[in-house]
């Protein structure tokens, strides 16, 4: 029920809509900054298992939920004839992973809408039941041992760089620490803006054994390659900070606007409506990975999604405005009263499920071609890192906008607040094209680079496996 979390705020709280709005972008916002401090403890300290349970009962559920749980979803779906290392069974369990969380996430928003009249000593009985059922598996099970987190190396990387700044680029392959990467001496990817991260493979010794001995002044080449690799990625990430303005308006806006409309369904209908449409989405773009299908095209098509998001809200924000009828009782307090159905919220509802199915799955896939194999399940937290600072930063937009925010929706002027909000969108649009284009143009050996590499390690431990048969 967190999804409408801002008109139990309005309706049972009585908050005005400028302070409800605010105190759930704060809560999301906080929650998914959290994503990050709750993905490095899982993988270099105590499991994905321990930390599910840790979140579930110290009532971080919310930060943790997609670090831990379908991270650890994944693990146990992987069947006993099924490879890690092979491309095809990765999809497999992709497909199974994004199916059964839309499933189920739809189910438990059908039960909360059943029992939103129940006795919250019911609701809270069934939570913890469920909560046990999961803990009775504990013996079935597949954990992973923790590992050390390769968000780790970017620390590592530029802290290398920053001490070795003052020493001259290297003039033979040879000269950087464990160079079995490269034959010349620049770092894929050549990008003049990161050139000074290769000072970080530097030798600065004589002898392979002394820089060893002296490795922390020292980072490998291909530490270094992966690093600017995900850091190239910033100019597309900067492309999500629209998107998550508009995800945040979605959280707050939508719903109160629907909250004062005529209605004979629980508000819940557009979150099944949304999660539906997201789920579907990122499964058939999971299918048609296997076309070879570039998930730049994607990305674009769900950041023009925002936009046609907002233009049809705000043409349906003008449309309600325009049937409100106003009436004054004895006491000379004003009343509104507005006709339309709800169900006029509908199609901006869809293309925020578009919007966020095209384009998590888009960035997913590139991120996964752009950086090594023990980066590639952090895509989803660094895009929940920076979902949760422009949430954040949506509470000053509030006060920046205020006179436009008033008691409620309908002495507030969220048409003006959408209009404003399609011009961002139309611009991130096209600045989306113009680094989409870049990444196609500039940047294609380092894909190559990578899906060659990614093949390479698992034909050859395809090959052993034969051998070992």
């Amino acid at each position: 029920m967190l999804a409408i979390f801002v008109t139990h705020l309005t309706d049972d709280w009585e908050l005005a809509l400028p302070e409800a709005a605010q105190i759930v972008n704060i809560h999301e916002g906080l929650s998914s900054l959290l994503v990050i401090v709750v993905s490095q403890p899982s993988d270099s300290y105590f499991g994905l298992f321990n930390l599910i349970f840790f979140t579930h009962t110290a009532c971080f559920y919310f930060a943790g939920r997609d670090v831990t749980l379908k991270a650890f979803r994944a693990d146990q779906l992987w069947r006993s004839n099924e490879d890690p290392n092979l491309e095809e069974d990765q999809e497999l369990v992709q497909i199974r992973q994004k199916l059964i969380w839309g499933v189920n996430w739809i189910l438990g928003i059908i039960a909360a809408t059943l029992w939103s009249s129940a006795n919250e000593v019911w609701e809270t009985l069934a939570m913890v039941a469920a909560f046990f059922v999961f803990l009775l598996g504990i013996r079935f099970y597949v954990r992973k041992v923790p590992s050390p987190s390769p968000i780790l190396y970017v620390f590592n990387v530029v802290k290398a760089a920053v001490l070795k700044r003052r020493l001259d680029y290297r003039v033979f392959p040879s000269q950087l620490f464990k160079n079995d990467i490269i034959s010349d001496t620049q770092i894929p990817p050549h990008i003049s803006l990161l050139r000074w991260l290769d000072k970080a493979a530097i030798l600065e010794l004589p002898q392979t054994e002394q820089a060893e001995t002296a490795g922390r002044f020292f980072e490998v080449a291909a530490k270094v390659r992966d690093v600017k690799r995900l850091i190239s990625m910033l100019p597309l990430r900067l492309t999500f900070f629209v998107y998550s303005l508009v995800g945040a308006t979605e959280g707050t806006f939508f719903y109160l606007q629907a909250d004062f409309m005529e209605s004979h369904v629980p508000i819940v209908v557009f979150v099944i409506i949304k999660t539906s449409t997201s789920s579907i989405v990122a499964i058939l773009c999971e299918l048609i990975k296997k076309k070879g299908r570039p998930p730049l095209y994607r990305i674009v098509l769900g950041m023009l999604s925002s936009f046609f998001c907002c233009l049809t809200a705000w043409g349906v924000e003008v449309y309600r405005r325009s049937e409100l009828e106003l009436w004054v009782d004895n006491y000379n307090k004003e009343h509104y009263k507005t006709k339309i159905s709800v169900f006029w919220l509908t199609p901006q509802f869809f293309l925020v499920g578009l919007m966020d199915g095209l384009s998590s799955s888009g960035l997913q896939d590139f991120f996964e071609t752009q950086v090594c194999d023990s980066m590639k399940g952090y895509g989803q937290e660094s895009s929940e890192f920076v979902t949760g600072i422009v949430k954040l930063f949506s509470v000053m937009r509030i006060l920046i906008f205020r006179p436009w925010f008033k008691e409620d929706v309908n002495k507030s002027r969220l048409d003006k607040y959408y209009a404003m909000l399609m011009v961002p969108t139309f611009l991130n649009v096209c600045f989306c094209c113009f680094v989409s284009n870049w990444y196609a143009n500039q940047q294609p050996h380092v894909i190559v680079e990578v899906v060659r590499e990614s093949r390479k390690r698992k034909g050859l431990f395809t090959e052993s496996k034969k051998k070992k048969k």
